[in-house]
């Protein structure tokens, strides 16, 4: 091959066009293919930018110049994989510039591949502004990636970077010496219709939708699916999940995918995976390592400690400049992963601020302090209970999928909470699709006020739903402690009241809030109520009790303060 070959591939007008892409990837494609065939002249040769400009790591480039770039490389070692063994050669040859020092310093200090990972989306910035990268979710020895291209970029322009990064992604665990990483893609933010067109070299008329198939050249290869979301640290997140379009759903209200339905070859760029999904609104790699054995650990915290500083030192002497801009806290972080590995009395101090955080989101921070320190007694409080049941959701959620009625059920759950929090309430259990509240363990003020504001202010946050609400509350003495098994226990509350509240909700109309004697008792003078009425609660007995009045179409509550 000649130099005649790659000439005047390129001419653009660089004065318009962002440079987004740094050059720190083209040193990792010119090592490697430096060490298949000798040089990377040809690879180089007549572009807009010289070559001594293009092997400087500190330098940037545009998109198109960098594909250019990645597909004579492919041309060159006549290899579509090539994308792919680039990435992974990155480790090995330590061609990622001055991350190689960072490389050293994470191999002799963290133990394992996540901390790496969990560092990707904030050292990707140093690689490229074409793309957002971001561990979603993480487990053992796996985690999910979320892989979201910028705006202003077609995805489909950057067809060969997927093969790429996914090599970088792989070869991290060789860090350790262990086996690459296994990389799924379940999802592609790819439209399929445009990469079939501008990179696997089908007509726009050979593509075709017919009752959720997609054809291609009178083929079917693959049809449009459902997809369905999960929740991770609370947020709805599509991980891969699907399901297949039903008669009678609306597919403007879902997120659809394009799943392939058999592996298909489009050309030699090109090659469609069955049960992979396109049109998804971003990328999701599920990356898998072999975890560090023991012995491993042991064998790098008692005899390699001191690489992570000499690795440190090195990366400072060399690229100090550079290092100082994009790890401003490297040397924060060695020292205290050290002392967190060779302190036991520090790391078990972590976990036990880690556990009380836990106990904090469970219980009330000053009953959680009292169960740590073991002296939790059981004991009678006065307090008010609120017991809300939705009526209407059953029949709601007849034909919804399991994972709608979840994602349902959580939002509605999460609104409700935050009202409850709002008020000083604490949500003891959620019971199906019903919540049982405590006021009065830890709020300063009137408890049954507050109560019933949380209640009001429930129920107009119903106009939302397509479901309703009711509510009971009742006021009074409960007892609260840990109960349970001597194996399993838990912190609760107990008592007639809990139960009266329960009662209270059955005995409600739609949209009411109904209370107790106490209750209206001790809120009569802050709030408007109906007259009593006489209702007879299972267990309870003949009773009087009060429907809280409060303006329903306004979105205001009917409150004598209010309104004088």
């Amino acid at each position: 091959m000649t130099k005649r070959s790659f000439r005047c591939k390129i001419r653009v007008n660089m004065s318009n066009i962002e440079n987004n892409v740094c050059c720190r990837n083209i040193t990792i494609v010119t090592r490697y293919v430096q060490q298949i065939v000798g040089s990377d002249s040809l690879l180089l040769d007549n572009l807009p930018y010289s070559a001594e400009y293009l092997k400087d790591e500190h330098n940037w480039i545009p998109l198109k110049v960098y594909v250019e770039i990645m597909n004579r490389a492919i041309e060159l070692l006549k290899d579509q994989d090539a994308p792919y063994k680039m990435g992974l050669s990155a480790q090995a040859l330590e061609s990622w510039g001055a991350f190689k020092y960072l490389q050293k310093v994470f191999a002799s200090v963290i133990f394992g591949p996540v901390e790496i990972y969990k560092q990707v989306g904030r050292y990707n910035e140093f690689f490229n502004k074409t793309k957002d990268l971001l561990v979603v979710k993480e487990e053992k020895s796996s985690c999910y990636f979320k892989v979201k291209f910028k705006n202003n970029v077609d995805p489909v322009d950057d067809y060969v970077s997927d093969a790429f990064i996914r090599g970088i992604l792989c070869g991290v665990p060789r860090i350790w010496n262990l086996p690459e990483a296994e990389l799924k893609e379940p999802l592609f933010e790819y439209d399929i219709k445009s990469l079939l067109i501008k990179k696997g070299g089908v007509r726009g008329d050979e593509i075709k939708i017919e009752n959720n198939m997609l054809y291609v050249r009178e083929d079917i290869i693959s049809r449009e699916v459902i997809l369905v979301s999960e929740f991770v640290d609370g947020e709805p997140m599509f991980l891969g999940q699907y399901r297949e379009i039903q008669e009678g759903d609306k597919l403007d209200t879902f997120t659809v995918g394009i799943l392939i339905s058999k592996d298909y070859k489009v050309n030699d760029k090109v090659q469609l995976v069955k049960d992979r999904i396109y049109n998804a609104p971003y990328f999701i790699y599920h990356v898998a390592w072999q975890p560090l054995k023991f012995s491993q650990k042991i064998y790098r915290l008692t005899f390699q400690s001191f690489t992570s500083k000499k690795a440190y030192r090195d990366g400072i002497e060399s690229q100090l400049s550079t290092i100082r801009g994009y790890v401003e806290t490297l040397e924060d972080k060695v020292i205290e992963r050290t002392e967190q590995l060779n302190d036991a009395k520090k790391e078990a101090e972590y976990w036990k601020r880690e556990t009380d955080k836990l106990l904090y989101s469970i219980v009330p921070q000053h009953i959680a302090e009292e169960m740590v320190k073991g002296k939790l007694v059981a004991q009678e409080i006065q307090g008010t209970v609120v017991f809300t049941d939705l009526k209407g959701f059953t029949e709601f959620s007849r034909n919804l999928e399991p994972q709608q009625v979840s994602d349902v059920l959580t939002k509605y759950f999460t609104n409700m909470s935050e009202i409850i929090a709002k008020y000083g309430g604490w949500v003891n259990k959620f019971m199906g699709d019903g919540i049982l509240v405590i006021f009065g363990l830890h709020s300063k003020g009137n408890h049954t006020e507050k109560a019933i504001q949380a209640a009001i202010e429930m129920q107009l946050a119903m106009s939302r739903y397509t479901f309703k609400k009711r509510i009971g509350v009742a006021s009074g003495p409960f007892i609260t402690g840990e109960f349970g098994s001597k194996d399993l226990r838990k912190f609760d509350v107990l008592g007639h009241v809990v139960n009266l509240a329960s009662r209270l909700q059955s005995h409600a109309d739609t949209d009411d809030i109904l209370v107790c004697e106490k209750t209206f008792q001790e809120s009569k003078q802050k709030f408007k109520f109906s007259d009593a009425k006489k209702v007879s609660p299972k267990g309870v007995g003949e009773i009087d009790v009060y429907t809280v009045l409060y303006d329903k179409e306004n979105q205001e509550a009917s409150s004598i303060t209010d309104q004088s």
